[in-house]
């Protein structure tokens, strides 16, 4: 054995370790993104590449995945197959442990027909050492390709693919990254315009583009492609509107079956709602959709279909399962459901468990908490400090503050704290020298009236009113709630009443938020109510000059 041959295998054994102590180290770490994997970097260049969105498949769950769509089968008889972000290969190992469990030994015909494509080139030396250490086979290095494969797929169609894309939001892409990739956001369908992709305020995942490329570009015609997915993909908003177009490079594609994993873990540690999900190009989508839930160890199927127009986000229907009686709900156009004012991580800075005296008491609000549901307890337990006109739902400016020495104080003490705040939006307002911003804040937020419910991972929907404490009136607490404005009394037990309808939680659970983050979002319950006009005498008083109205409607 020559000198560079041990130096090589030296150098990819010292890599193998240290990519598995550094995956180790991240399977522990939490993620902005939902939960999800994610360690970053500021560049994506291969001389500096990053983790995006990394999340590593478990062996044992690739080799499931490949048992279950008949991969493997497919493969050995000459079927092509290809992993488009393979990591560090663990769908080609479960192919040679299924191999080798089976007798069948892996030819040199049976590699040229198995390509694997990471952006790292480390991951892929890792690969090479354990198919060579686990197997005693080696691979290929024609079949390996180190690029990016969203912005350099290569020429190239396979029959089968398979893996992992990586899971992240574009708002949490490293900022280099987020430029590199926002034409091919526009040019997959993901956002509807440049403004909004700019801006970042899509929460399109980044698993949406790498999927529409690689299912449009690298399969050839009526091929397969079998992934691990967030399930945001299907049973998210507006965000993935874009992806459930069921268009990947001018080809329809269309999903035959998904399973989604609730009870059983496949990623370790990982916050995020996921998925497996089978594709076939060249094939309109149809529904219902077969949907598989696991239930006492048994994949029980149901059935899956969009809310209204195919490129809903999908309701999830057992045996037996209706879609529950009409409802109305008249809202004016001021009254669409809000979430509560978002400090953007400076909760320490607005929010109080105890009001504060040394502060103007006509910028301080109560807070709605868990006690308001569990113990029916209307006394506040936290204060808000919100530094706004409540005509305009604008920042004061400074000279206001400057007139309350106290709250002047306030701010400025934590000055450094919020201009550094993250965030879109919030930097937005930060660039233009308001820093003491908040999101979330409007004239609805000062409504003298809110029906307001628990909307982040629960799994009842319960309305109620809140009015005022101690002369202000009550704010909900960012996403963890989320509330129609009101500004009289009956107008908010009208609508709590309609609010109260029992197919409203039975569609909730449909739409796959039964203890999740997005359980009753304002976007998800204006998507289940639909739009009429109402007659401008129903309008709420202080709204009666307003002609215009909204009648949402499921």
């Amino acid at each position: 054995m020559d000198l560079k041959t041990v130096s090589d295998q030296i150098e990819e054994k010292l890599s193998d370790i240290f990519e598995e102590l550094r995956s180790g180290i991240s399977e522990r770490e939490d993620s902005r993104a939902f939960g999800a994997k994610i360690k970053m970097g500021t560049n994506i260049s291969h001389s500096h590449a990053v983790e995006v969105g990394q999340v590593f498949t478990p062996l044992r769950w690739a080799e499931w995945l490949i048992n279950r769509w008949g991969i493997f089968d497919a493969w050995i008889d000459g079927a092509s197959v290809c992993d488009p972000t393979a990591g560090q290969g663990a769908f080609a190992l479960a192919l040679f442990r299924l191999a080798r469990s089976r007798g069948v030994r892996v030819s040199s015909d049976l590699l040229s027909r198995l390509t694997l494509i990471e952006v790292r080139s480390s991951h892929l030396r890792a690969f090479r050492y354990k198919a060579r250490r686990d197997f005693g086979i080696d691979f290929p290095a024609t079949q390996l390709l180190a690029l990016d494969v969203i912005t350099s797929p290569p020429n190239v169609e396979y029959d089968i693919l398979c893996g992992n894309p990586p899971w992240a939001n574009f708002a949490d892409l490293p900022d280099s990254y987020k430029e590199k990739l926002k034409p091919y956001f526009l040019a997959e369908g993901l956002v509807p315009d440049k403004k909004r992709v700019l801006l970042g305020a899509s929460r399109t995942d980044i698993a949406a583009l790498a999927l529409k490329v690689v299912l449009g570009k690298l399969l050839c015609k009526g091929g397969i492609g079998c992934f691990y997915l967030p399930l945001s993909l299907f049973s998210g908003g507006d965000a993935h509107r874009g992806f459930r177009d069921y268009t990947a490079n001018q080809r329809k594609f269309a999903v035959n079956e998904v399973c989604e994993f609730t009870a059983t873990e496949v990623f370790k540690k990982i916050g995020t709602s996921y998925c497996c999900a089978k594709f076939q190009m060249d094939a309109p989508q149809k529904f219902p959709v077969r949907y598989f839930r696991k239930r006492d160890g048994n994949w029980i199927e149901h059935r899956a279909l969009p809310l209204k127009m195919p490129s809903d986000q999908w309701r999830v229907l057992q045996n037996g399962d209706t879609a529950g009686s009409p409802i109305e709900v008249a809202l004016s156009p001021h009254q669409k459901p809000r979430q509560g004012v978002n400090t953007c991580g400076a909760n320490a800075v607005f929010i109080f468990g105890d009001k504060p005296t040394h502060l103007p008491d006509e910028f301080l609000f109560p807070l709605a908490t868990k006690e308001i549901w569990r113990a029916q307890d209307i006394a506040p337990h936290k204060w808000i400090l919100i530094p706004y006109n409540r005509n305009t739902g604008r920042p004061l400016a400074w000279a206001n503050i400057a007139q309350h020495p106290a709250l002047r104080h306030h701010l400025t003490a934590a000055k450094d704290k919020l201009e550094n705040r993250k965030g879109t939006l919030i930097r937005s307002a930060i660039g233009k020298g308001v820093w003491w911003s908040l999101l979330g804040v409007g004239p609805y937020s000062f409504a003298p009236y809110k029906v307001i419910w628990e909307a982040y991972g629960k799994s009842h929907f319960h309305p109620v009113i809140l009015n005022s404490a101690a002369g202000q009136v009550w704010q909900a607490n960012q996403a963890m709630h989320a509330f129609v404005p009101c500004w009289n009394e009956a107008d908010a037990k009208r609508i709590r009443v309609a609010l109260q309808h029992p197919s409203i939680p039975a569609l909730l659970r449909q739409l796959n938020g039964d203890g999740k983050c997005n359980w009753a979002q304002p976007g998800k319950i204006k998507q289940i109510l639909s739009l009429g006009e109402l007659e401008s005498h129903q309008l709420p008083l202080r709204l009666a000059e307003t002609r215009d109205a909204i009648i949402y409607r499921r």
